[in-house]
Parts: C-alpha cells; structure tokens; sequence
C-alpha cells in the first residue's frame, strides 16, 4: 500500500498542467510543449475547471490580459495550496500581473519562454520557487518599492502643479497647496498676503472647477485624479 502511495505522489510530482483559458494552442503547439517538457507528464487541458490538485506545476496559459483572465486567474489561486502556479501570456507579459506575484503565484512568463527555456524553468521553479520574464524585473523592483514606502506615514500631499497648471491659475494652485497642507482661510491669507475674501473668492472659483462641493470633496478629488504626490 504504502508503496502505490508512493507510486502516485511521485506521478503528481511529475505532472505539468498546462491550462489553455483560450483555446490559444493549436494540435502542434501542445506537440511542442509536450517535447520540450519531456521529462515530465504534460497534460493540456482546455476545459478551465480541470482537476487543479493532480500536478505539482500548473500554468495558467492566456491569450490576452483582461478582467475576465485576471478573474478567472485569482479564483484558480484560491483554490490551490502546495502546487507551483504560474501564469503564461501568449505575447509580452503585462506589469498587471506583478501584483498576484504576493498572491500564491509562483512565476510568470511568455509562451515564446516557455517554448525557449523548457525545462530550466521547472529546474529554476524546483531550485528557487520562482520564475519571472526577465522584462517584468524592473517593474518587481517598483513594486517592492512602492510596498515599503506604503508602510510609512505620509508627511505631506503635494500638488504635482504640471498636471493642473492648464487648469487653475497660480493663486488657485497655491491655495490649493495650501488646503492640503491643512490650513484654514485665514492661514492662507496671512501666507499669501491676501485679502480673507480673496481668498474666499479664490476658492470658490477653485472648487466650481473642480467640480466639488466644499474643501474636503476637492482633496478627494485631486487625489483620485492623480494630482498630488505624498512624501513620506
């Protein structure tokens, strides 16, 4: 018994699936994938609900990025533990896919690497746990970068002036830098040696451009429009 139970483990550790979300491979091509990764079972499925736990390496094989694959992609990490994930594009992969790396998601790659590489990339998956398209490193990097800078408290929000200078006038960019900064209209004044009712007239020129309806609703807004830069 025990040793059928090793018989099997060992087939699961020699399997590679390989799923075709979009029917992308034609007869041929899943002839030559299953050449190259001749040192392991090759199972091509076409079906997206195929039995997820009976290999130890999956790759998810799509056509194209879209919310319908980034959808389909997150629902197979979720159900997978222990097996190596990775996601194969049919052309360039996209810096989308850099997020699900922290995911589950053990590597991701081209089809035309995958034809290239083989079985060095099962070899670098055994050895490391991870195989990334080398065009994708510098975008890895950014994200770790963003991530750490996320874990510190934000010193200050600052306008990024080139994006609205075509759309408020000086006075109102500098208002508007100085509402960020907390300040209240009479702070604004004294800052900018103007008038209380300028400054009362400034900003409400300043919110009929943005659209908003009071201080706090223009913050919101530039934020979500990509205005500003937090310093941390």
């Amino acid at each position: 018994m025990h040793g059928n139970q090793l018989t099997a483990d060992r087939a699961v550790d020699d399997r590679i699936l390989i799923i075709d979300y979009d029917r992308y491979l034609s007869g041929s091509s899943e002839q030559r994938l299953k050449d190259i990764l001749s040192e392991k079972q090759v199972i091509i499925e076409k079906n997206s609900d195929a039995s997820l736990n009976e290999a130890n390496y999956v790759f998810l094989l799509v056509e194209s990025v879209s919310l319908e694959s980034l959808g389909w992609i997150e629902g197979v990490l979720g159900q997978l533990r222990g097996v190596k994930v990775l996601v194969v594009t049919v052309g360039r992969p996209k810096a989308s896919l850099v997020p699900y790396i922290s995911n589950r998601l053990n590597g991701i790659l081209s089809l035309h690497s995958l034809y290239t590489y083989g079985s060095a990339i099962i070899d670098t998956l055994n050895k490391y746990g991870f195989f990334l398209e080398q065009n994708l490193h510098g975008d890895l990097v950014h994200q770790l970068h963003d991530q750490k800078l996320r874990d510190r408290p934000i010193k200050r929000l600052v306008l990024r002036k080139e994006e609205v200078q075509y759309r408020l006038t000086k006075n109102e960019c500098s208002v508007l830098q100085h509402i960020l900064d907390g300040h209240n209209n009479r702070n604004i004044a004294e800052l900018m040696y103007l008038a209380p009712s300028t400054v009362s007239t400034v900003i409400s020129h300043l919110l009929k451009k943005l659209g908003a309806n009071d201080r706090t609703d223009a913050m919101v807004k530039i934020i979500r429009n990509g205005w500003v830069d937090a310093l941390r």
